[in-house]
């Protein structure tokens, strides 16, 4: 039997089919991540629910006008939802008999009411207009824990029938979505269905709001939220973006100009984890080592070396573990290890912190009492969050001595470990699934840093201002407590391009570091200075050495790899991390210790593309030598938006 085609939709169809599709993400400000300070949260569980339920969101015309940039009707085509970010989940539920209907509205975020028939028909002078309800099922689609996460709700408007012609700019400007679960999901595993993302920063930001409700107790009527949950839209029309680039930095590059026995890579949320094929670390002297040779590459996990039950499945948690060898490694020597089911292993037994949220100052021992350690991923892990579904998974620490007298290997393993921030229970496991090992030879003292499955980005629970969400590396930590001297502090660099390299005996400083703010918005803790239009950038540095008579900003859409290292250009073992035709932006004469630069405007229209910026010291133009005798390490960024 035929249908006949419905007028309404066939020039919106054709409208569809002819032009590319738009997206944008509501709120106009949630393109990265749903909290400013980009820290950890819970997301909601209101609006799709463990149970059978029903929600509305309103959105108001200025998300779509502003920076969507639409100027008149467009045909909205899908309807989005995703995750809390940073946190991975297996997804698989499925929602029976789901209704969709989309509408436009007078009502404003202030305006809306919990109950839901009152925002169909509103009282005057408000009105509302919804177009055709749509029914279909829908499969919860697995999160992978990225920042922003993915859109793990995906509803195809225009097979099931709801999809409409939405003008913010006629008569009914704001977009209200209504949605019914009739049934509860399915939730056979039990799978544990991920918070959906929602909002943060307040309804003069938000200009939205939401109800929600039980289906089965309080369907008439819900609770009021100015926290509605983050859509994503697809349309045909003015408008929106082909791509959607959320404006993002990332540490790059190296810095010189000081002697440090520490190295690290400090990760921010959602950056790609692109170390899986290991680091191996060679010691300069076995016998009495004075800094290492930090190799690319290490062999693969050995799940040989596994106990036959784990020492710790617990959250938080220390193993002592005597090595039955003298391990030596710069700056000392021990015969007892303390891993930490965090991802890290002390090498003093006299260590009792658990730290789940990295701080560069504590692991360099400026703050708190915290001597060596090798940091393989340190991060807010939970060595018990897959037991239920990964048989042996936890923390594992076992000195193999079948090799004979002098030949013994210490493993430390994290087997099939889980992040903090994934749901667990009695049967519930396998969100997130991490395997790594610290690998310590007696008779060579290299230490491998090898890793196994790992999750695809960095996700974190980090909620302090000074935490980054997972560092590598290793570090002497404190030097001395009396008086207090920490290690200094080469800052973070790129150790999946910038190997091989040495460490050093330690010096009297650490490296210079590139500093980034914004404003007005300051972009987030551990975000700071993205680059989205409307904003300014002010570069600086630390730890200038003292003496300096010129530094310099360079900044460059492309990079070395992994660096510039140039004789008569650049100081022994110091890299430029642009290319080699920098433009120089700014200019610090006689900068003293700290540099503070000047605000600089980011335009419209750069989204998509990357920039890099570095401050260097050119002192060998005024007293021969190399030019660049000082470098700090590099951002890079990506043009987005916010």
């Amino acid at each position: 039997m035929s249908h006949p085609i419905r007028a309404d939709l066939l020039l919106p169809l054709l409208f569809a089919a002819v032009l590319p599709a738009q997206q944008l993400v509501l709120p106009d400000n949630h393109h990265l991540c749903e909290n400013p300070n980009q820290l950890g949260n819970t997301g909601s569980a209101v609006w799709w629910r463990a149970t059978e339920g029903r929600f509305q969101v309103l959105y108001e015309a200025s998300h779509f006008v502003g920076t969507g940039g639409m100027t008149g009707p467009v045909f909205l085509t899908r309807l989005r939802f995703r995750g809390e970010d940073g946190e991975p989940n297996l997804g698989g539920q499925v929602y029976t008999g789901v209704t969709v209907q989309l509408g436009s509205t007078t009502l404003t975020s202030g305006t809306l009411s919990a109950t839901f028939a009152t925002n169909r028909t509103p009282p005057a002078p408000h009105t509302t207009t919804f177009g055709a309800v749509g029914t279909t099922n829908v499969t919860v689609q697995p999160s992978v824990g990225s920042t922003p996460n993915n859109w793990c709700i995906d509803i195809d408007l225009v097979a099931i029938g709801a999809a409409i012609v939405f003008d913010p700019t006629g008569a009914e400007p704001n977009l209200l979505v209504e949605v019914t679960m009739p049934n509860a999901p399915s939730n056979a595993a039990p799978l544990a269905l991920i918070p959906i993302q929602d909002t943060t920063g307040g309804t003069l930001l938000v200009r939205g709001a939401g109800t929600s409700a039980p289906l089965a107790t309080t369907a008439p009527v819900g609770t009021l939220s100015t926290m509605p949950p983050v859509l994503g839209l697809e349309f045909a029309g003015p408008g929106g973006f082909a791509t959607i680039h959320p404006a993002r930095n990332e540490r790059y590059g190296a810095a010189c100009g000081g002697a440090c026995s520490t190295f690290y890579e400090a990760f921010l949320n959602g950056q790609a984890f692109d170390l899986g094929g290991g680091l191996t670390l060679v010691p300069d002297d076995v016998a009495a080592p004075n800094y290492y040779l930090v190799l690319g590459g290490a062999p693969p996990v050995d799940l040989t070396q596994l106990n036959a039950t784990p020492n710790s499945i617990a959250d938080d948690a220390l193993v002592t573990h005597t090595l039955g060898f003298t391990h030596r490694y710069p700056g000392g020597t021990t015969t007892t290890i303390k891993p930490c089911t965090n991802g890290f292993v002390w090498l003093d037994d006299a260590m009792m912190a658990t730290t789940l949220t990295p701080v560069v100052d504590q692991l360099l021992g400026v703050t708190t009492n915290a001597t060596a350690r090798h940091m393989l991923y340190w991060m807010d892990l939970h060595a018990g969050r897959n037991a239920p579904t990964h048989p042996n998974s936890g923390l594992h620490v076992h000195t193999d001595t079948s090799a004979g007298p002098g030949q013994a290997v210490c493993y430390v393993t994290w087997n099939a470990v889980g992040m903090f921030r994934t749901p667990g229970g009695a049967s519930i496991g396998g969100h997130a699934v991490l395997t790594f090992q610290c690998v310590l030879h007696e008779a060579t003292g290299i230490v491998e840093y090898r890793y196994g499955p790992m999750p695809p980005y960095i996700g974190s629970g980090t909620t302090t201002a000074d935490a980054v969400p997972v560092v590598v590396g290793f570090t002497r930590g404190r030097l001395s407590n009396t008086p207090v001297v920490g290690s200094r502090n080469p800052q973070s660099r790129d150790l999946s391009i910038e190997v091989p390299f040495t460490t050093d005996v330690e010096g009297a400083r650490g490296h210079m570091g590139l500093t980034v703010t914004g404003s007005p918005k300051a972009g987030g803790l551990t975000y700071g200075g993205r680059a989205f239009s409307g904003q300014s950038l002010t570069y600086g540095a630390v730890d200038v050495p003292p003496g300096a008579i010129l530094g310099a900003l360079l900044l460059d859409v492309q990079a070395a790899r992994p660096g510039l290292q140039i004789p008569g250009i650049t100081a022994p073992r110091c890299m430029v991390s642009t290319s080699a035709n920098p433009i120089v932006w700014q200019l610090y004469p006689l900068p003293g210790g700290t540099i503070t630069g000047s605000p600089i405007p980011i335009a419209s229209g750069l989204e998509g593309a990357d920039m890099y910026a570095q401050i260097v010291v050119l002192d060998g133009l005024f007293q021969g030598g190399d030019l660049v005798t000082v470098a700090s390490n590099a951002m890079k960024h990506t043009f987005g938006l916010d």
